[in-house]
């Protein structure tokens, strides 16, 4: 903790509160993240943020990079259920991504067509859950997913990719040839999983290391997030995450047929990688966040107002 965190506290508790959204759909000018909430508050430092998240009615989001910090840095639990559930309709899924992130864009008022291979990026980031390099060549742009194969299966992924481009360069303006390419950066090292007990938020990138800074303020936020076996957490603060993160993923996932073992293949990603303790009610709830059934789950009790005096 900070040294003057009491000092903060109460600087912060003076201070004018923010404007309120009339769709619940915020973001935030310093960490780009974009928040499903109904206040103006910061949902995970609630006591210690000084900024209160901008109502999109206000203005507008600045950049699609704002959704594309929730597939590079976030638990990759949602691009690995849309791997394992995609078939064989490469082109069907593909179409109905694209369809579902030019509806999340319109409704969240971003201004997409005046970045539009920014657009095309935070695109291609989010579903694959992988950084990207570009490259431009004679034959059209070259987007290079990086370690792909830790989170997808190129036969799978690529062709669905290609389809969804289609949809996008047309809306876009887009006349070059967009073409796909891989490099494994890290290789056969572990994929670095941390949790912050400050914001109570989970990182998912780059190699394992004991901890890190901050990947979403990393010039300003004072917090250490620290690899997982050094902390004390529950499934209780991911479906926090989930419940006040936008729906871009179950979009993508609700949009794929459900394959016999879903269930247990998503129970053994959350127990095995991330080493939660997981009963059915956390399961459900989780499915339901993540669009893998349509019907309300119930789910842990949050204890909001406890959770929030711990979130300082």
């Amino acid at each position: 903790m900070m040294m003057n965190e009491k000092s903060i506290m109460e600087r912060v508790g003076k201070m004018p509160a923010g404007l309120y959204s009339a769709s619940n759909k915020y973001w935030c000018v310093t960490c780009k993240l974009l928040f499903d909430i109904d206040k103006p508050v910061c949902p995970y430092m609630p006591k210690m943020c000084i900024n209160t998240p901008v109502p999109v009615e206000v203005m507008r989001p600045e950049s699609t990079v704002s959704i594309e910090k929730f597939g590079l840095f976030y638990p990759k639990v949602p691009q690995k259920m849309m791997n394992y559930l995609s078939g064989s309709e490469s082109e069907k899924i593909g179409r109905k991504w694209a369809e579902s992130y030019l509806s999340f864009l319109n409704e969240w008022q971003f201004d997409y067509k005046r970045e539009p291979l920014q657009t095309l990026k935070s695109f291609i980031i989010t579903v694959s859950g992988s950084e990207t390099a570009q490259r431009v060549t004679k034959n059209g742009i070259v987007f290079v997913l990086t370690d792909l194969n830790k989170v997808w299966e190129k036969k799978k992924l690529f062709p669905i990719l290609g389809s969804a481009v289609e949809v996008l360069r047309d809306e876009l303006g887009l006349a070059h040839n967009i073409l796909f390419d891989e490099v494994d950066i890290i290789g056969e090292k572990a994929t670095g999983k941390y949790y912050c007990s400050m914001c109570r938020k989970f990182f998912e990138f780059s190699s394992q290391r004991d901890s890190i800074t901050c990947p979403l303020m990393p010039q300003k936020c004072v917090a250490i997030p620290h690899s997982l076996e050094k902390m004390n957490y529950s499934l209780k603060d991911l479906i926090y995450v989930y419940g006040h993160t936008p729906d871009i993923y179950k979009r993508f996932v609700s949009a794929l047929p459900l394959r016999e073992g879903w269930r247990e293949y998503l129970a053994g990603l959350l127990e095995d990688e991330w080493k939660f303790t997981v009963m059915k009610d956390g399961l459900n709830c989780i499915a339901s966040e993540i669009g893998l059934i349509s019907e309300e789950a119930t789910c842990l009790p949050m204890e909001d107002e406890a959770m929030m005096q711990m979130a300082v």
